[in-house]
């Protein structure tokens, strides 16, 4: 009997252990230690990458954090061929860090044809390794018909092209009109990204545009074409535009169960709304949103600064939002609201938003993440 007690006595420190974390980890969530980063997998399913200089691909690699590149702006088509380029050739040098979703030009709309075209485009693009569509707010924000009105995104006109990609198994990422704050005026907007982003932009900033559609035009222009497309996946850019109340973001996303929303420059409006409310929708709806953070690499970098590029936004965003997302401290910020609480969320929550619903929603993608 002597000679099993060191075995007994490690199997009863086991247990009580695991009983003491447990307690520990239901009556004070926040002293429970949070996953690693740099061992934790991480997709940033929301990125612009416009340089052909790859060095920050070894910070993504040393932080175990893939980056889907979404081409976008439906401008003329050369400057279509010159983002596509950058996104497909990172892509293939780097398929196991590097995926990217393509768009197309509305050059010829409503001429012959064009639909034709489009989805010949989309074909190319997709034999070519891009796992999805991404359309811009310049669809209801800028473009205009034939009689001066503007082209919303459930123009029927689109159909053909959203049935293709369904078909396909492929998604449909679509940034649809602005943050609430858009319509505005700079002193009354909710957070610091939103007021420098339209002083420095004003032909965006709708306050100045009464005669442009309302942010309720443009999100019943989306909830029309999502609903003659209900078998699409479909991912809404930016909180789908609905980032200014997780109670509003809650009634969309229970209409439309095909949809899912990244968080792309719009974590900082969870922080402003309450803790409590903002942690429980994430519980809630832990299967609808994916990690993205809007950050680009663009033009000629040198071999350091791409990488140094890489390590400034590990530094001032990836590590901040991991602190949000995994711990309860209080934390700091540049903004009308300087102090916020981290959510704590439980890693089960953490797969999903880090990298499971990435996978889910984005079929095209053939990463093996555990």
């Amino acid at each position: 009997m002597k000679k099993y007690l060191p075995q007994l006595a490690t199997l009863v420190a086991t247990l009580v252990a695991t009983l003491v974390a447990t307690l520990v980890s239901t009556l004070f969530p926040g002293c429970t230690r949070p996953p690693e980063f740099k061992e934790f997998p991480k997709i940033d399913a929301h990125v612009h990458l416009e340089t052909s200089e790859d060095s920050f691909v070894e910070v993504l690699e040393e932080n175990n954090l893939k980056m889907i590149s979404l081409v976008t702006r439906s401008v003329s088509q050369p400057e279509i061929d010159e983002e596509f380029e950058f996104a497909r050739a990172l892509h293939e040098k780097h398929p196991g860090t590097i995926a990217f979703a393509t768009t197309f030009t509305m050059d010829g709309f409503g001429e012959p044809g064009w639909e034709e075209k489009t989805i010949n485009w989309l074909q190319k693009s997709f034999d070519q390794g891009a796992i999805a569509l991404k359309l811009w707010k310049d669809i209801g924000m800028t473009f205009r018909d034939t009689d001066s009105s503007f082209i919303m995104i459930d123009d029927p006109r689109f159909d053909p092209i959203l049935d293709f990609v369904e078909e396909q198994g492929l998604t449909f990422v679509n940034h649809n009109g602005e943050p609430r704050n858009c319509w505005l005026p700079l002193d009354k907007m909710t957070v610091k990204g939103d007021s420098n982003y339209f002083a420095n932009h004003p032909e965006y900033h709708m306050y100045l545009h009464p005669d442009y559609p309302s942010y309720e035009e443009l999100n019943a222009a989306r909830d029309r074409m999502l609903a003659k497309h209900p078998g699409l996946h479909y991912v809404g850019c930016h909180l789908g535009s609905l980032e200014w109340n997780v109670d509003e973001l809650a009634k969309t996303l229970d209409r439309f169960p095909n949809m899912s929303v990244d968080m792309a420059a719009r974590i900082v409006h969870f922080k402003i709304q309450d803790r409590e409310k903002v942690r429980s929708f994430f519980i809630k709806y832990q299967d609808r949103l994916l990690y993205g953070t809007d950050m680009g690499f663009h033009g000629d970098y040198s071999k350091s600064s791409s990488a140094g590029r890489a390590r400034e936004i590990l530094g001032m965003i990836w590590l901040s939002d991991w602190a949000y997302f995994t711990t309860d401290r209080i934390l700091t910020q540049d903004d009308k609201v300087k102090e916020y609480q981290g959510l704590d969320l439980p890693e089960a929550v953490l797969k999903k938003i880090y990298y499971e619903n990435a996978l889910r929603m984005y079929p095209g993608l053939d990463w093996n993440l555990k």
